[in-house]
């Protein structure tokens, strides 16, 4: 029994340091995009400096990513906070708090937020606001995290985090449907656009730039 305590307690501090591991991947962004060339074990060669070239642009994607991974998880922060403080929830802004913060782990942090509101709710409801019962108020918290959660997924991370790696808003929602049958829920969602932007780079460099230089290079031939 205490195995599987401190087991979920590491799993639950795992997920509360990845906000603070992303913040130093951030901040350090520059030195890591200068630094792979010191990063890859072979010698200088025309193929290194092909795969220390393309990790660059990837880890560009990734950076990118990330920061918009920020944005997004801010602005359903701000939505949760302000609809909780509507809904009448204790502390409902605090908890939006924790959800911008939170948010940047996908699903994860939304139940983490979650579970506290859903409490808190259950024992607001006692007072019956809005003419609610207690599992009514709980009802309506939980629908205003889902709807919070469908904006996120339809329009905010789409857009937002799409743009900022140079992916169309279908591609994104479609990549993460793609991935997450493909490597599991919450695996291939968290993934999805970090792995479709390096497809992207990768077929770009080798497949599309490489084809469109050979039908250059015929059509000047047949010129």
């Amino acid at each position: 029994m205490l195995e599987k305590l401190l087991g979920l307690f590491g799993i639950i501090l795992g997920f509360a340091m990845v906000p603070i591991y992303l913040y130093y991947f951030l901040k350090e962004s520059d030195g890591i995009k200068i630094g792979w060339t010191n990063y890859i074990p072979l010698k200088a060669s025309k193929f290194k400096d092909e795969v220390v070239d393309t990790l660059r642009e990837i880890n560009g994607y990734l950076i990118s990513f990330f920061r918009g991974q920020v944005l997004v998880a801010f602005i359903d922060g701000i939505l949760v906070g302000i609809a909780l403080t509507i809904f009448q929830l204790p502390y409902g802004l605090l908890i939006g708090v924790f959800m911008a913060f939170l948010g940047i782990i996908p699903y994860i942090g939304n139940i983490i937020c979650l579970v506290p509101a859903c409490i808190i709710a259950y024992f607001r409801g006692f007072d019956h606001p809005y003419g609610l019962s207690e599992w009514g108020y709980v009802i309506g918290v939980l629908a205003i995290f889902i709807i919070v959660q469908q904006i996120n997924s339809l329009v905010t991370a789409p857009k937002i985090v799409g743009d900022s790696v140079g992916l169309h808003p279908m591609t994104v929602i479609f990549s993460m449907l793609f991935w997450s049958l493909l490597l599991g829920g919450f695996l291939g969602a968290l993934l999805a656009v970090p792995l479709t932007a390096a497809v992207k780079v990768l077929f770009r460099r080798y497949i599309w730039d490489r084809q469109t230089q050979e039908d250059a290079e015929s059509s000047s031939l047949l010129a």
